[in-house]
């Protein structure tokens, strides 16, 4: 009899330790996501706090890179300044970007974060080919761009024309003086008028009339005349006009013919 109660008691502690051990399972069942909660809590809240003190970070430092002639430094500063009382994280690129691209010469900007409290900014300035008119340059794109104090001893041609044909007036003055290349003659001016007439002038001063339309193809046809006839005694030329269907007029210096 004394042995059926002992193991009666046992299977009751077994039945109470069964139950203790679901319970503790489903208390570390509910404990693990509350213990996530607080561990992702904390986490945030610590990110939070980190980036606001990096937001609070300011610049301290603006380093300018490139092959920079033409701008003062002190302009591309007063460009950046403007926006550096955001802090660091809070710099808007792209509005630094524009603003330093207002400045006539600067053709390209780029601007960059160095961490971990700088600015980079990296200027490419305008290559201008051309004399645009007397109050601007034009560069390589066929772009006008008219810088404040306009340099007046840059050894380049003068090219004229409406705004609005500045890329056509360009590449018709590239395609005319690749042409005289092995000539040795030089183009000091090349203009498209309001009346649609081409012409160019060497650095002679000898007028060259292109017409109104194919100022390449006439340039052409006078170079055949002046390589059978013309190459020896340029010097003593005036001005030369191609707009005639079968030859040139040839004004010399001092006389007609």
């Amino acid at each position: 009899m004394a042995r059926k109660e002992r193991k009666g008691a046992v299977r009751k502690r077994s039945r109470v330790q069964r139950r203790e051990r679901q319970f503790g399972r489903r208390l570390l069942f509910v404990l693990k996501p509350v213990s996530l909660l607080i561990l992702l809590g904390g986490l945030g809240f610590g990110v939070s706090r980190f980036l606001m003190s990096i937001g609070d970070i300011s610049v301290e430092r603006v380093a300018f890179a490139g092959d920079i002639q033409h701008t003062p430094q002190a302009q591309l500063v007063e460009r950046v300044n403007p926006h550096l009382h955001t802090g660091y994280l809070g710099l808007d690129l792209d509005a630094i970007k524009d603003s330093l691209e207002e400045e006539p010469w600067v053709l390209h900007a780029r601007v960059e974060r160095a961490w971990p409290r700088s600015l980079k900014v990296t200027v490419e300035e305008q290559s201008p080919i051309a004399y645009w008119g007397r109050k601007a340059l034009l560069n390589h794109r066929g772009e006008i761009f008219v810088p404040e104090n306009l340099p007046k001893q840059l050894a380049l041609p003068t090219l004229n024309g409406p705004d609005a044909a500045s890329v056509a007036v360009m590449q018709a003055y590239q395609l005319t003086a690749q042409l005289l290349g092995d000539t040795g003659i030089a183009l000091s001016q090349f203009s498209l008028d309001e009346q649609g007439q081409w012409s160019a002038v060497t650095r002679d001063s000898v007028v060259i009339r292109l017409g109104r339309e194919q100022p390449v193809q006439n340039m052409r046809r006078f170079l055949l005349v002046y390589r059978e006839a013309l190459s020896s005694r340029f010097a003593e030329v005036q001005q030369v006009d191609t707009r005639y269907i079968n030859g040139i007029a040839v004004d010399w210096r001092g006389k007609r013919s």
